[in-house]
């Protein structure tokens, strides 16, 4: 067995000293690894539980704006008023990305509860909405917790997860996203015309959320290490690695609480403005706006009405559904294999067959709009929709998002991270807003046209510009954007001693 001794030193810092190599039965410590890894997947789970609620905000403009409209609703609106509903949600985003940059540094537990707790404010207010205005408040709060949503929960799953199955964990924010307009275009197609119903049926599961955050999930070894509280991040993270209480930690754990070093007196923003900073920052911002002004968040936002001017003569609730299927099933698929497929080939494939899938639509009701008679049954502008959405979520709705947690160097990331994601979300406002007023002005299949068009110039500048990061660590992508790298002496404090830890660095922050 092993044994650690802790010793304050003059200053007051705690340092803690492995005298002995603990070594583990294999069988056992497979059974500890299957056992941590089960409560890896548990805990992650719980905490992709608070980004359901909020994602449902997304689609749910897509499934209440035409019961909203018709002449039985006790709240009266215009196309005017109905399209200020839809962008107020990705207005209030931004807000929230804001936000969450504050809850999350006081903890990523704390940072759900709210998001949670945000979001069920959110959904109330629209479910006891008597006026149009109330109805605006609630999506503007839903939007704030929209924003507040995805972050925490995927920095929560790359904090307690082992390396082995970080890459898969992080993206099941993504896969949540998916469920949650998913399950609100299943309560469309089942509440047809009672939006105030799909709203209260939103509102259940941030309450879920917040039940298993309070009651289950636990605050993250990193927080609690960079919050100078060390014997509870080395319990903790015996937890998430399925190691017995009873047992000394090992060397790897210390080795997982280490703190990145620091160099003194750092500019903060010379670093922002560094070429491994901007470059990445440039490309993800083309990246987004790609995504944001190929149409992708507009049939999210607008589901039952694209379906209806595209041409399609099924139900368009049920067609909504379908979006939202195929939308989790290449979710699904991305998060399965992003660690074989990379980034930059399927960012390629997913815009290649948006540009084709959108251009054979766009054909489609041009032709339509010119008097030609096509005997399809609508199956046509089915598949042309379903397979652009399954094609965008193979690169164009995922990888960005993905990108964003691993190609901006360690001192700016929370800045430049959240600084993206806001702008993304202002992208994503001004097409929201603006698709009502390109459809009067361009026709549906000019607007098609532009969507096509837009995807096209999208693969281009993925093709040309992404890079790939598959298979490198965050040095060896931050120095891919670098002119030359850096050298970072190795600390003094980490040393091998005749085959044993000095762990010096374990100490009080």
């Amino acid at each position: 067995m092993s044994k650690v001794n802790g010793m304050n030193d003059s200053n007051g810092h705690v340092e803690t000293h492995l005298e002995t190599k603990f070594v583990p039965d294999p069988e056992e410590e497979k059974r500890w690894e299957k056992k941590g890894v089960m409560y890896q997947i548990i805990m992650s789970l719980c905490a992709n539980s608070s980004v359901l609620g909020p994602s449902m905000a997304f689609g749910y403009s897509g499934v209440a704006l035409t019961p909203l409209m018709s002449p039985t609703s006790d709240v009266k609106i215009d196309k005017v008023q109905a399209n200020w509903i839809a962008t107020a949600t990705a207005l209030g985003i931004p807000f929230g990305c804001i936000v969450s940059g504050y809850t999350m540094r006081r903890g990523r537990k704390l940072s759900l509860l709210i998001t949670s707790i945000v979001s069920i404010v959110g959904w109330l207010v629209i479910y006891l909405a008597g006026t149009y205005e109330q109805i605006l408040v609630g999506r503007i709060i839903s939007g704030i917790a929209t924003g507040m949503a995805s972050v925490p929960a995927t920095v929560y799953s790359a904090e307690v997860s082992s390396p082995k199955w970080r890459s898969i964990m992080i993206t099941w924010t993504s896969v949540s996203i998916a469920i949650g307009v998913l399950v609100v275009y299943i309560f469309g197609y089942i509440f047809k015309d009672d939006w105030r119903m799909v709203a209260l049926m939103c509102a259940l599961f941030p309450l879920v959320s917040t039940v298993l955050t309070l009651a289950v999930v636990l605050e993250t070894p990193i927080w609690l290490r960079d919050r100078g509280r060390l014997d509870e991040a080395l319990q903790v993270l015996k937890k998430f690695r399925g190691i017995p209480k009873d047992v000394p930690p090992p060397p790897q754990l210390y080795e997982e609480l280490k703190p990145r070093p620091q160099r003194k007196k750092q500019n903060f923003m010379k670093h922002m403005l560094k070429r491994n900073a901007m470059v990445p920052f440039a490309i993800l911002l083309g990246y987004f706006f790609f995504q944001q002004f190929s149409g992708l968040f507009i049939i999210v936002y607008y589901a039952v009405d694209i379906i209806q001017s595209a041409g399609v003569t099924i139900d368009p609730n049920l067609g909504a559904v379908l979006i939202g299927l195929t939308r989790l099933v290449g979710t699904l698929l991305v998060s399965c294999m992003s660690e074989k497929l990379g980034r930059r080939k399927p960012s390629i494939v997913s815009g290649s067959a948006m540009t084709i899938f959108m251009g054979v639509l766009s054909v489609y009701l041009l032709l339509k709009d010119k008097g030609y008679s096509i005997n399809d049954g609508g199956l046509i502008p089915v598949i042309c929709i379903l397979m652009y959405i399954f094609g965008s979520t193979l690169g164009f709705l995922v990888i960005p998002f993905a990108m964003v947690g691993e190609v901006y160097p360690t001192k700016v990331k929370e800045a430049l991270s959240g600084l993206t994601t806001c702008i993304n979300y202002i992208f994503s406002s001004i097409t929201v807003k603006t698709y009502p007023d390109m459809e009067v002005a361009m026709g549906r299949h000019g607007v098609f046209i532009f969507f096509t068009v837009l995807s096209f110039l999208g693969t281009l500048f993925v093709t040309f510009f992404l890079p790939e990061t598959k298979g490198k660590t965050l040095s060896e992508i931050e120095d891919m954007f670098s002119r030359k790298k850096e050298v970072v002496d190795t600390p003094e404090e980490e040393k091998m001693v005749d085959g044993k830890y000095d762990i010096c660095f374990w100490r009080k922050l």
